[in-house]
């Protein structure tokens, strides 16, 4: 009886569910802003087309007077709704010649920066609805101190600050996000704390510079000019599909195709009363 061998053909779907494997995780380690939004991708279910999150207001305490009823109080609901219709996509082909005679592995490289570029992408979606600040009743779209250069000062923290304590948020749970032309000037301000100067068993996100006033600061450049305070319920997120690895032979090229696509929503929650935006005009 002859040996029964496995090659290549055999493998190559397992060897696809491991590249598959690779690039979601680079895109989890890859990606600064995920981990400081809500992940709500645990809702997504099969079918589902978006994601209703039901949010209302609270009750008024008052007094109970001697011999008197009290009246009782409603609360009414409404919902934040993250629409998956964010259906992205990023292929590459690559040649067989190209492939045999590289001196790397070509497909691992290119997968490692098409989920590198996904990563990006998923931060640059982030930041869309981060920069969608309320902008009246409480007005969250706020301009820089200094209206000349744009620059960020301790008194454009203070102010953000205290917008975010207004809403009964903890801005010892919150992030800054800044652009690289303002890096330097957050650098400069008294109150900055460098990561540098954290304890040994402190965890740093990716893209974390440091701490002001208890505010974790991560700069990406998707921020640009301006720049964004939030808690982390601010934005809610969720992947109906995560990224996925798939490839196809095209005969007429000599080339496999491989494509990297995820299916989510993204959407800025309780009406941007949990994030403030700072730009040269409010």
């Amino acid at each position: 009886m002859a040996d029964a061998l496995m090659g290549s053909t055999e493998t190559s779907a397992s060897a696809l569910a491991n590249i598959s494997s690779f690039a979601q995780v680079y895109l989890q380690q890859a990606s600064k802003l995920m981990p400081t939004v809500t992940d709500y991708s645990a809702l997504a279910v099969p079918g589902a087309s978006s994601i209703k999150l039901p949010r209302s207001g609270g009750f008024s305490v008052g007094d109970k007077a001697e011999n008197t009823s009290v009246d009782s109080q409603i609360i009414t609901y409404s919902a934040d709704t993250i629409s998956l219709d964010q259906h992205r996509v990023a292929q590459f082909l690559l040649e067989d010649i190209a492939d045999k005679q590289a001196m790397i592995n070509v497909t691992q490289d290119a997968v490692m920066k098409a989920s590198k570029d996904m990563a990006k992408d998923v931060d640059d979606k982030i930041i869309v609805e981060l920069k969608l600040a309320s902008a009246s009743a409480p007005d969250h779209l706020i301009q820089y101190n200094d209206t000349v250069n744009e620059d960020i000062e301790l008194v454009d923290i203070l102010e953000a600050r205290k917008l975010l304590s207004d809403q009964f948020i903890d801005p010892r749970e919150c992030f800054v996000g800044i652009g690289t032309a303002q890096e330097k000037n957050m650098l400069a301000i008294d109150n900055f704390i460098s990561a540098e100067k954290y304890g040994n068993n402190e965890a740093i996100l990716n893209g974390e510079i440091g701490r002001v006033y208890g505010m974790r600061v991560i700069v990406h450049t998707g921020f640009g000019a301006q720049t964004c305070f939030w808690h982390q319920s601010a934005v809610g997120f969720a992947f109906q599909q995560g990224v996925r690895v798939q490839r196809d032979y095209e005969l007429n090229q000599l080339a496999w195709r491989y494509s990297l696509d995820y299916l989510a929503g993204f959407e800025v929650l309780d009406g941007g009363k949990r994030n403030v935006m700072i730009d040269e005009t409010a």
